[in-house]
């Protein structure tokens, strides 16, 4: 009897047992799908980062080439305003030398006028 007794015991150690190994293989798979998710995951996730650290790469290139192109641009105006101001003073000079040949073309014509 004792030994049936304990028979049952045993055996129903054993399928706790079994219980046990079966809640541990189901924790494993589930543990082993969310790792290959999270690997997953981490390669997309990886790629972005890359493709993200590619862009700014080229946008910090386009930023430089604007800066030189801003930096030429800003030396381009300069060089027209003084172009610019140049260019006044010389209509301005134009604009005297005229005024002084009208006043001799009018000057001398009153002296042949008078002489006359």
């Amino acid at each position: 009897m004792a030994s049936d007794e304990l028979k049952i015991v045993l055996e129903d150690v054993k399928e706790k047992f079994d219980t046990v190994i079966e809640g541990i293989s189901m924790v494993r798979e589930t543990l082993d799908r969310h790792k290959e998710e999270n690997q997953r995951e981490h390669g997309d996730l990886r790629k972005t980062i890359l493709g993200v650290q590619a862009d700014v790469s080229v946008l910090k290139a386009d930023v430089s080439i604007l800066k030189t192109d801003v930096a030429t641009l800003k030396t381009d105006v300069s060089i027209l305003k003084t172009d610019v101001a140049i260019l006044k003073t010389d209509v301005s000079e134009i604009g005297k030398d005229l005024n002084d040949h009208r006043d001799n073309t009018e000057l001398h014509a009153g002296e042949r006028r008078k002489k006359a």
